[in-house]
């Protein structure tokens, strides 16, 4: 525990802003770095102590369900569970998707990670990514920016990190009849924080297989007949081949979801 009190002080001084680290670190080893530094100068090392909790690993990643959390453990090499972002690369998976996937909970919660999980960030993050992108060109930042919005974003930024309700922020805006150009910058602004990279992101264009195509097709005539769960089937099996459906009162749009 010396060390760490040792090294914090020697490169940011005697009281700091900041300290991070997990969970596990709160019981001990960050009591023992505080005790240390008040004995020797008199101070709490740190005013803000940041705890992370753990990314756990479903003991089954291709199962979707609410009781994982009684089947899921911490990720660590010694439990020959341990994911890298070329994981999701492997698997044609943007890997901003985790990160979006990493907002939907707060940092002083346990998040369970399954591919499931992760495949429904992507599409939310890819929904997020076209709508921002279909509201055209944004204009003066200074005067366009509905600040009652990043005003409501920056209290619940600031209330503990609390990125899910950030988030729900976010896509109130997105579905407010804000005008385009506020609503853009405005999301634009929300990202400056997120760090989901939506200012550069453009849609790739993609050829849709006939065979998508046509299940768009029996979807819609299922939806036609009212035969609501056929439909709901016809878009999961759209969705499991990495693309989503946007209805509208035009009519629906297929849409990739894998970059």
């Amino acid at each position: 525990h010396i060390e760490c009190s040792a090294m914090a002080v020697h490169y940011l001084g005697a009281e700091f802003d900041i300290h991070c680290g997990g969970k596990d670190h709160i019981p001990v080893h960050h009591c023992n770095e505080i005790a240390q530094s008040m004995v020797c100068h008199n101070t709490t090392l740190a005013r803000f102590w940041l705890h992370g909790y753990f990314l756990e690993i479903a003991n089954d990643l291709d199962k979707d369900d609410n009781n994982l959390k009684a089947a899921a453990g911490k990720m660590s090499k010694s439990a020959g569970e341990f994911l890298r972002l070329e994981s999701l690369i492997a698997r044609g998976i943007d890997p901003l998707a985790y990160r979006y996937l990493c907002l939907t909970a707060n940092y002083r919660s346990d998040l369970v990670f399954t591919w499931a999980s992760l495949q429904s960030a992507l599409t939310a993050l890819n929904r997020l990514r076209n709508l921002v992108y279909e509201l055209g060109d944004e204009k003066d930042r200074a005067t366009e920016i509905d600040q009652k919005s990043v005003s409501e974003f920056t209290d619940e930024i600031g209330h503990d990190l609390n990125t899910p309700r950030a988030l729900a922020v976010l896509w109130r805006v997105a579905k407010s009849e804000l005008p385009h150009t506020v609503k853009k910058v405005t999301l634009l602004e929300f990202d400056r924080i997120l760090g989901l990279g939506l200012t550069n992101w453009r849609p790739v264009l993609a050829e849709i297989p006939d065979e998508i195509r046509q299940l768009a097709a029996n979807r819609r005539r299922a939806r036609a007949k009212k035969d609501w769960t056929t439909a709901d089937k016809l878009r999961a099996q759209i969705q499991d081949r990495g693309f989503i459906i946007e209805d509208s009162p035009a009519g629906d749009s297929i849409i990739p979801v894998k970059e």
